[in-house]
């Protein structure tokens, strides 16, 4: 049996001719496909990896910022404590100079009267300015700041009759009467407390002859909400109880 080189010659020449075919119109393309996905791949690692290492940055700059933040608020809160503290013991050493003051009246009028054989009247009276000077004292909110009488002047308002508070909050020159000047932000916290009652941007007045409070007052009445008139309460007590007993 012979061999046919001829056969063998077509046949190898056909084996290249589709290898070219596949080389051009196959192997070349899945190349280029291989080639374009991996360039793909490793932009889409890079941009990962850039997505990642900048979400790290923010986070660790997130966790800066809000370390900052919670000293600040720490060092506010501080503050305020202290002020409060501040306050507190001023407004308790003015009431105590206030209530000596009613007292030492009612002492001195206890003498005077001794002589007339009424001095048990005056020594009742006497115990019951120091009983109500005691009740003014320790009736001061916590803290004793613009918000803290706020919350008792809103406790108030709720509890008047709504016919009388409506006509109360209608009327004329309506305004908030504080002892002292508030702090920024003790007036947004007060006028928050009694934004819900329409007071929000209610005018604000000071009269130091407060002593500690915040009053209400308007042309057709007033709610009385300070140290000055828990004193005044003291005084007209006495007169009452001198009255009923002379």
């Amino acid at each position: 049996m012979s061999f046919d080189w001829v056969t063998f010659g077509l046949q190898l020449f056909n084996v290249l001719v589709l290898l070219a075919i596949l080389q051009h119109f196959l192997f070349r393309p899945v190349a280029d496909i291989i080639a374009r996905r991996q360039a793909e791949i490793v932009a889409a690692k890079d941009a990962a990896d850039t997505a990642q290492a900048r979400a790290a940055a923010a986070e660790a700059m997130a966790q800066d910022e809000a370390g900052k933040t919670a000293m600040a608020r720490n060092d506010v809160l501080a503050t305020a404590q202290l002020e409060a503290e501040q306050l507190r013991a001023t407004l308790v050493a003015t009431a105590h100079s206030e209530a000596s003051k009613i007292v030492d009246d009612a002492r001195s009028k206890a003498a005077r009267i001794a002589a007339d054989g009424q001095a048990d009247t005056l020594r009742r009276a006497r115990e019951l300015a120091e009983t109500i000077a005691e009740k003014a004292l320790s009736d001061l909110p916590d803290p004793p700041t613009a918000a803290g009488f706020a919350k008792r002047l809103a406790a108030e308002l709720s509890a008047m009759p709504e016919g009388k508070r409506e006509a109360l909050l209608s009327g004329a020159n309506l305004t908030l009467i504080a002892a002292h000047p508030p702090g920024e932000q003790d007036l947004a916290s007060a006028r928050a407390v009694l934004a819900p009652l329409g007071l929000h941007d209610a005018a604000i007045e000071v009269d130091p002859a407060l002593i500690a409070g915040l009053e209400l007052r308007s042309a057709t009445g007033a709610v009385f909400n300070s140290i000055a008139h828990n004193l005044r309460r003291i005084s007209e007590a006495l007169d009452d109880d001198n009255g009923s007993r002379t």
